[in-house]
């Protein structure tokens, strides 16, 4: 307790040291503890399911189509369960819907799931009220039943504990609610509400991929081993059914599932940066201990000639150096709470696999370890130094300077490692923000402002997808197109960078092609009304668009994107030629091309078709209008709009295109802003190292200074010395960061767009940077030097 007063009046005492270390080591302690709780909600922590560890998806797959993964076909699922895998436990399979819930105050839509009744017990997480479903509940002409999330049920009942006495209507059918559903299980299904779902097989096509399958291993069976006996399943049905014989079955652990490559590999490079960035704070907080360590070697002198054992002094400098510490390390915690409780607010929903970050006892007890460690790490060596220091050599030397030794050579290799560190810090943090910028300029194939979206899911009881359903589309957009602030509006199954239902299919070339009759390609596609593409200002290159005479009693039509028109056609025009849907065989005649799209993300540009939805919608669709002005001043008239046709029919999702296009690259920015944040803390940091030690080595070379000048040294030449002594550590620190930088491109590949992970712009850039900071940290000091008076350091000694 005497030594901790004593180093707390001593931090006292020197108020501006303190700061700057102690602000040092909160931004290195906080910045580390924040990201460690995101790595650990999102990658340490098990998933919220039984023995998770013996979950998998089981997808589908095409190596000729390049489909490492694909949804399951519901015909495919049925073969599966028919044929037992000894390896898997259980199968389980779920299948998109989305509901009107009515009869419980205002009408509301919802995302929904059909779930098989096998899928609950085998993720093991039990309801939360009720029970889940039942063998005969999941077949066809089964009773109407359904599970609500807990979200749901406490948001919209209230938290009715007799919620499974009631009845709810989904779609116009009357529902009996048996039971609540674990959030984790409605995050997992992407739903609110789920449903049994009835497999019929008359009404199923093979080919026809509409199923997630989930499977659960045996106990003490690998992956590998239930891969083995999948594959063969996959053989006999390619067999049987000779459709599929290019189709096989990949098993992905949940874990690779639900924390994707790409999240995964985001998060260990901002882990890695934020730990780069404590290391340079330790080291620099050692660098000043060491600066500081001088001023007190008297002061150590006297203690040890009175008395006081090497073991004793280091106890004491140790204390002083853990209680910078600790210090650090609390407020290190107040920045990393408030710091996930601003990612909470302002990151986009879905961006996480999670509902939220938390600081819990995991952070918490990183964050002591952390700040334990750090105090250690840049404690240890300076007190060390002076605490074995001998006495009589102190007390003998007193004032006179000394130059060189261990400890100035310590000190330039700390300096040198912060600018290493920093320099691989800013070539990712360039490399990363270069990416954003790509992505924010790339051309999309559509004008994204002034457009306002929402969803719409009509009961399929009252708008039968045969005819009804695409009149009253029809209906709808033109009541909207005479709604106050609205030009345009279309109906599309999904939006450019949106929520809404799309897939890939494959498709063969028939004739007059770029590739051999019969070669099948995935197309990504989607349902649209006529007026859509001049809606979104896609150019229209060849032929024509859809017209609401293109009903369902007209010829198969599509219209191509121009990269779909390449890949078939080459450079002949595809108006006229036909390519046939791979599944059920159905031909399909291109009528028009359209310019290129990024429909899915804004790195890629995937070929993609368009069918009319005059001949065929989805149950659930996209509605789009286009305004003068702002988008969200219209959303009273749309919703008017929607009423004037179906007073209880809801509409949801409602956003601008520019937020779609918006949250399409938060992935990219969020690695961006944090990789230039934690680069622009670590250049600052290193700055200050190299200013303290070149501080420290002209303070402890007055003296030779003063002989220097008094010999006839010019102050030029001082100061050349000194910048050439700082410059050295500083090129160096840089030269073996460029090698660090270099050597951890591959890290980043996939991280990083338009851009090589070794571009020599962003190496000369960053390298040349680093060396304009490192020379400015030196030329203080080295003015500093060539201003020393000869009389008065010799009178020193």
């Amino acid at each position: 307790m005497t030594d901790l007063r004593y180093a707390f009046r001593l931090l006292r005492s020197k108020p501006l040291f303190t700061i700057g270390i102690v602000s040092t080591l909160t931004l290195g302690i906080g910045a580390s503890t924040a990201i460690f709780s995101v790595v650990d909600t999102v990658m340490l922590k098990p998933l919220p399911f039984h023995d998770p560890d013996r979950l998998v998806w089981v997808a589908e797959r095409n190596d000729k189509l390049n489909l490492p993964t694909f949804s399951a076909s519901a015909l495919n699922y049925l073969s599966w369960k028919e044929q037992q895998p000894s390896t898997l436990e259980a199968l389980g399979g779920v299948r998109g819907l989305s509901f009107v819930l009515t009869g419980s105050g205002d009408a509301e839509q919802l995302t929904g799931a059909g779930i098989t009744a096998s899928l609950v017990p085998l993720l093991g997480v039990p309801p939360v009220r009720g029970r889940a479903f039942t063998d005969g509940e999941d077949r066809p002409g089964g009773e109407a039943v359904a599970m609500i999330t807990e979200g749901l049920w406490r948001r919209d009942f209230g938290g009715d504990n007799a919620i499974t006495n009631r009845r709810i209507v989904l779609n116009g059918v009357s529902s009996q609610i048996v039971g609540v559903l674990p959030d984790a299980i409605g995050r997992l299904l992407g739903a609110e509400v789920a449903v049994p779902i009835a497999i019929d097989p008359a009404q199923e096509r093979r080919l026809n991929h509409v199923m997630t399958v989930v499977g659960r291993l045996r106990a003490g069976v690998t992956v590998d081993q239930a891969q083995s006996e999948m594959d063969a399943i996959a053989r006999r049905d390619g067999v049987t059914y000779p459709e599929i014989k290019d189709w096989g079955i990949r098993l992905v652990t949940f874990y690779r599932w639900i924390v994707g490559d790409q999240l995964r590999m985001s998060l260990v490079v901002l882990f890695g940066a934020v730990a780069s960035l404590l290391l340079i704070a330790c080291a620099n907080v050692a660098n000043l201990l060491l600066g500081r360590a001088a001023s007190r070697e008297q002061e150590m002198a006297v203690r040890a000639a009175i008395g006081a054992s090497q073991a004793r002094l280091f106890r004491q400098l140790l204390i002083e150096s853990l209680s910078l510490s600790v210090v650090g390390g609390l407020l290190g915690i107040a920045l990393a709470v408030a710091s996930v409780r601003l990612c909470n607010a302002e990151l986009p929903q879905g961006l996480l696999p999670v509902p939220s970050i938390e600081i819990n006892a995991p952070a918490l007890l990183f964050a002591c370890g952390v700040t334990l460690v750090a105090g250690l790490l840049f404690g240890i060596v300076p007190a060390w130094s002076m605490a074995r220091r001998p006495a009589h050599g102190a007390l003998k030397q007193a004032s006179r300077s000394t130059v060189g030794g261990a400890r100035a050579v310590l000190k330039r290799v700390l300096v040198a490692a912060e600018l290493a560190l920093a320099t691989m810090l800013l070539v990712g943090a360039g490399l990363l923000g270069q990416t954003l910028v790509r992505l924010q300029h790339v051309t999309l194939g559509f004008e994204p402002d002034h457009l306002l979206t929402f969803q719409l899911s009509p009961p399929m009881g009252r708008y039968p997808l045969d005819g009804k359903a695409q009149l009253f589309y029809r209906s709808l957009v033109e009541r909207l197109r005479a709604a106050p602030g609205v030009t345009e509006a279309a109906v599309s199954s999904g939006m450019p960078m949106g929520q809404g239902n799309y897939t890939r299919t494959p498709m063969a070339a028939t004739s007059g092609g770029a590739v051999p009759v019969g070669t099948t390609i995935p197309i990504d596609w989607r349902i649209v009304s006529p007026g859509f593409f001049h809606l979104m200002r896609i150019p229209i290159l060849r032929g024509r668009t859809f017209t609401d005479a293109d009903g369902p009693n007209g010829q198969d039509i599509v219209v191509v994107s121009r990269a779909m028109a390449r890949d078939f056609w080459g450079d002949a025009d595809p108006v006229g030629h036909f390519i046939r849907r791979v599944g059920d065989g159905k031909e399909l005649m291109v009528v028009g091309v359209v310019g290129d799209v990024r429909n899915n993300s804004l790195d890629t540009e995937i070929p993609s078709m368009y069918y009319a939805s005059a001949r065929r919608v989805w149950p659930l669709m996209d509605i789009v209008v286009r305004t003068p002005g702002d988008p969200a001043s219209v959303v009273a008239s749309v919703r008017q709009a929607v009423r004037s046709i179906d007073p209880e029919l809801p509409i949801s999702t409602v956003r601008t295109e520019e937020d779609w296009v918006s949250a399409s690259a938060a992935q990219p920015r969020l690695n961006a802003v944090l990789m230039t944040s934690f680069a622009c803390a670590a250049l600052l940091v290193a700055a200050v190292g190299v200013y303290s030690v070149l501080a420290y080595s002209v303070a402890q070379r007055t003296r030779e200074m003063g002989v220097r000048l008094a010999l006839g040294s010019s102050p030029g030449g001082v100061v050349r010395l000194i910048l050439r002594e700082g410059m050295t550590v500083g090129l160096l620190g840089i030269g073996v960061g460029v090698l660090g930088a270099s050597a951890l491109g591959r890290v980043l590949g996939d991280l990083v767009y338009g851009v090589p992970v070794h571009d020599p712009t962003t190496f000369v850039v960053v390298s040349a940077t680093l060396t304009l900071v490192a020379f400015a940290a030196c030329v203080l000091p080295a003015r500093r030097a060539s201003r020393v008076d000869p009389l008065t350091a010799l009178r020193s000694d």
